[in-house]
């Protein structure tokens, strides 16, 4: 692996990393992403009540966004506990329900989408039969509800088993449940780089796009829902949906984010180690910048008039 600082210096990684973002236009991919995310987001809050209908209370959710509320911003938390809260007092089926199974296909499409937006980072096609993206996507679905209820198990047994305990152990059982919890989320970018994208890249468990983007997330997310809380005008401006305008931005930073981290690993990543699966897509020629004769011809009697003008002088 290419390391900035000894392979390159760190001004020739900060250097490509922006070339990159820019060549690949981040931003609209993030909101690309953010759009299809959105359209997902709800569906897998579905799935998941149903993939725990069983053991996931309402006092359980409020202790798991009380852990997301310290990052996110409040709006966000609210709108997903009002949504939560519905859901399991209306919900009526387990995973083999047909809501359930429909959720879970409609959540899978924001994989999708993610797996669209990474090939645009990597620069290569998709050529993989739809089942099979659509399998991927379903599967990460899985994956994610599963790590979902994992946070929950963190946020909340860990705390009430730490102060069963009591004592220096306890204490530092109930401080550990916060690094299990980032670790757990770098794990799952790197599962989301290594088997969402049309390329094949060496499996790592923890990657330098991953645990930098979790870090750099974790930042965003804190400094932007400081700005809402403090700064922010968005329910003066927008009224009965600035909630949803707030919701909207923060999953766009997020995507940003997301993304950042893949171009990390793609810059750091031995060349010869990855091998798409499909070939690469042509870099947009550059734009060279046409000079008018009109331009030309104006410079060329101002620079006469000079050269007149100094030797009559």
């Amino acid at each position: 692996m290419i390391r900035p600082g000894r392979d390159l210096t760190w001004k020739q990684f900060f250097k490509r990393l922006l070339d990159e973002w820019k060549h690949d236009a981040i931003g609209d991919s993030g909101a690309a992403l953010t759009f299809y995310s959105m359209l997902a987001l709800f569906p897998f809050l579905i799935f998941l009540v149903a993939l725990a209908s069983y053991f996931i209370t309402p006092d359980k959710v409020d202790a798991l966004l009380a852990q997301l509320q310290a990052v996110a911003p409040e709006h966000v938390t609210h709108l997903i506990a009002n949504r939560l809260h519905s859901l399991q007092q209306t919900s009526k089926g387990g995973l083999v329900s047909i809501g359930a199974i429909g959720a879970l296909w409609s959540a899978s499409s924001g994989v999708m989408a993610l797996e669209n937006a990474l090939n645009r980072v990597y620069d290569v096609k998709e050529t993989r039969p739809f089942w099979k993206t659509r399998a991927i996507g379903i599967a990460a679905t899985i994956v994610a509800g599963a790590m979902a209820l994992i946070a929950v198990f963190a946020a909340v047994i860990v705390p009430s088993i730490a102060r069963a305990i009591g004592g220096p152990i306890g204490g530092a059982l109930d401080w550990l449940r916060l690094p299990i919890a980032g670790f757990l989320m770098m794990v799952l970018w790197a599962l989301v780089y290594r088997f969402l994208p049309n390329i094949k890249l060496p499996f790592k468990i923890l990657t330098p796009g991953s645990i930098v983007g979790v870090l750099v997330w974790i930042v965003a997310s804190w400094g932007f829902s400081q700005y809402v809380k403090h700064f922010g005008m968005y329910e003066v401006i927008y009224g009965a949906v600035g909630g949803v305008i707030v919701l909207l931005v923060w999953m766009w930073v997020s995507a940003q984010v997301l993304l950042l981290g893949a171009e990390i690993n793609k810059i750091l990543a031995p060349q010869e180690k990855q091998k798409p699966e499909a070939p690469a897509l042509p870099l947009p020629p550059r734009r060279t910048r046409k000079r008018s004769p009109v331009v030309a011809a104006m410079a060329i009697v101002a620079t006469v008039v000079l050269f007149w003008r100094r030797r009559a002088a």
